[in-house]
């Protein structure tokens, strides 16, 4: 054992260096070539080091580059003179051969370069003023004092006694030295990292529509990442709630490749842990038994694969895969910026998807409205001119389609009024509305019985509907000449007949209409007097509900009507009375149903 290892300088003096070996040799890289001391610091700094240590140490030293070139000049011939005594008492002619006087400069496990000690032949005292020069340097250079304090009082000593304080000095310079790199290093990362984030993030923000921005970036990725190829894959659900990686976009691989297709997550345990938040490395995807198809990778000329999820507000999205021509080890620098732009991908998938969904949504809306523009159109354009009735109707859709609809029918002299109200809102319901609708004015140009009428509607919604889809349906005819109403309701809101002050409910006829076949409908007749008033309407007008949650209900109906009876003069005045009733009881409450009323005065 020779006396730099008994003095166990190995541990100390490398402590520095041994922290910053956090990943594989080569990674401090730039564009074009390796990174060496002269891009990181000034040369002069590196001489001033080179000198104070030699003019304190009495030791001649020389910084040279990882192939072992000087990067510095040699120390001024008066602050080396005193090397030849220094080395005559501490370096043996082994020692050099063994090498422990060349301190390495390492950096993220790279040897930038190293401080050697260099024999000379002439001799001279220390000055003390460059030990205080020395002090100086060292503390720009972010040395400890209590190291450093230890060191130079040693070399107040014997020649022979400093010699492991020489040599410990030598390794704490080149760490000094290597901590200032790492830090360069570390700030042009950063900045590199930002630089490409930027350049991604601009990239892709260009573009909205989601297979051009996956495109974009799978190329873009390939060259900011410098890897060989690039695969993105999205998740997808399918029917029974499982998950497919579908593949999306791929960058310089074949079709072929892009064909082997979608990957089922409860078939690949590689994937879903990446789905899981795990990053997936391998090193040589064609001797790694999570590789599905290592003979197509081979034929791609794939050798090490870096595998990252996309995530977006804590959900998974997909994955990104980054393949490499060549066995290659990522570092942590690159995983991390892997990471970042997969967060920046997912980000962008997510905002090409809402955009999408939004044209699409605007695409429905102008279809919807289209779709309420004829329906409207389908309504009744005026009030039926038939006397001695005065008809008023009002139509109020809580959406852009509805299910509530009615309608007049004339039938030689007498007048056919329909009200419905259909299941549920929206298309469906304005679908299943025009159908009923539609039944009823066909069937009532044929035949003359109401209660067959309302059988063949029946049957022919039960035809032509799902066991979930039914209406309510009211449909009388009113008789001028004989002064009579002949009506059929199939589970509708039974109207209202005031007649002298006194309230009947026409409620003759059936259950609803659409869902028991052969089901049984009868009539009702009434003989109609001057001054009767009937009020037809669907459930929009009771279930109509204030603040509190209250209804409107069936009672307050017939109040509004009773009052709108005595004070108003035509149907449309008792109409608009009957709404406004219901207004003031619901409030600034958005009506939540359709809501459909006709008012018929006897004149």
């Amino acid at each position: 054992m020779n006396d730099f290892e008994s003095q166990n300088i190995t541990g100390d003096s490398l402590s520095t260096a041994s922290l910053l070996e956090t990943v594989t040799e080569g990674a401090v890289e730039r564009a074009g070539g390796l990174l060496s001391l002269r891009d990181f610091l000034d040369l002069n700094l590196l001489q001033e080091i080179q000198d104070s240590f030699t003019a304190v140490t009495r030791l001649s030293a020389r910084v040279v580059d990882e192939d072992g070139d000087p990067v510095t000049a040699e120390t001024k011939r008066d602050e080396r003179d005193a090397s030849n005594i220094a080395l005559a008492h501490l370096i043996g002619p082994e020692d050099m051969e063994e090498g422990f006087l060349r301190a390495p400069i390492i950096v993220e496990g790279k040897a930038l370069g190293s401080i050697m000690v260099e024999p000379e032949t002439t001799d001279c005292q220390r000055d003390p003023k460059c030990i205080e020069k020395f002090r100086s340097l060292a503390c720009r250079l972010g040395v400890e004092h209590n190291k450093l304090d230890g060191l130079m009082n040693a070399f107040d000593q014997s020649f022979g006694a400093s010699r492991a304080a020489s040599i410990q000095l030598l390794y704490l310079l080149a760490n000094a030295i290597a901590r200032l790199c790492y830090e360069e290093y570390q700030s042009r990362l950063r900045a590199e990292e930002l630089s490409v984030l930027y350049e991604v993030s601009r990239s892709l923000a260009v573009s909205r529509d989601l297979q051009q921005v996956l495109d974009k970036a799978a190329k873009l990725i390939a060259e900011v990442m410098k890897v060989k190829a690039v695969g993105i894959r999205l998740l997808e659900k399918n029917k029974d709630a499982s998950e497919d990686l579908v593949p999306k976009a791929i960058y310089n691989l074949s079709p072929h490749y892009l064909q082997r297709g979608t990957i089922r997550l409860d078939t690949c345990n590689m994937f879903g842990e990446v789905i899981e938040g795990d990053d997936i490395y391998v090193r040589d995807m064609l001797d790694d038994d999570r590789v599905m198809y290592p003979g197509d990778a081979a034929a791609e000329g794939l050798r090490s694969m870096l595998c990252v999820g996309l995530v977006y507000q804590n959900k998974a999205v997909g994955t990104l895969q980054l393949f490499t021509g060549n066995l290659r080890e990522f570092s942590q620098y690159e995983i991390r910026l892997a990471r970042a732009i997969a967060q920046l991908l997912a980000t962008s998938v997510e905002t090409a998807r809402l955009e999408e969904q939004r044209k699409k949504g605007k695409e429905m809306m102008r279809q919807v409205q289209l779709a309420a523009s004829v329906q409207r159109r389908m309504l009744p354009k005026r009030e039926p001119d038939v006397d001695p009735f005065d008809v008023a109707a009002r139509y109020v859709p809580s959406m852009e389609l509805a299910g509530d609809f009615y309608d007049y029918i004339l039938l030689d002299n007498n007048l056919g009024i329909s009200i419905g109200d259909v299941v549920g809102k929206g298309v469906a319901a304005a679908l299943l509305m025009a159908s009923a609708k539609a039944s009823i004015r066909a069937y009532a140009q044929d035949l003359y019985d109401i209660d067959e009428i309302m059988q063949r509607v029946n049957e022919a919604l039960i035809r032509d509907t799902l066991t979930s889809e039914f209406a309510t349906i009211w449909y009388g005819v009113l008789d001028p000449k004989h002064m009579r109403l002949t009506y059929c309701n199939g589970g509708h809101e039974p109207p209202i007949l005031i007649r002298k002050g006194a309230i009947h409910q026409l409620d003759v006829g059936g259950m609803l209409v659409g869902v028991m076949p052969g089901h049984p409908y009868e009539k009702g007749l009434w003989d109609l007097e001057s001054g009767d008033i009937i009020m037809l309407y669907t459930d929009g007008l009771l279930d109509a509900f204030n603040t509190d949650g209250e209804k409107f209900g069936r009672q307050r109906a017939m109040n509004a009507l009773l009052t709108a009876s005595r004070e108003k003069q035509n149907a449309s005045e008792m109409l608009n009375h009957v709404l406004w009733e219901m207004r003031q009881f619901t409030g600034i409450h958005r009506a939540t149903d359709d809501t459909t009323v006709v008012v018929v005065r006897v004149k």
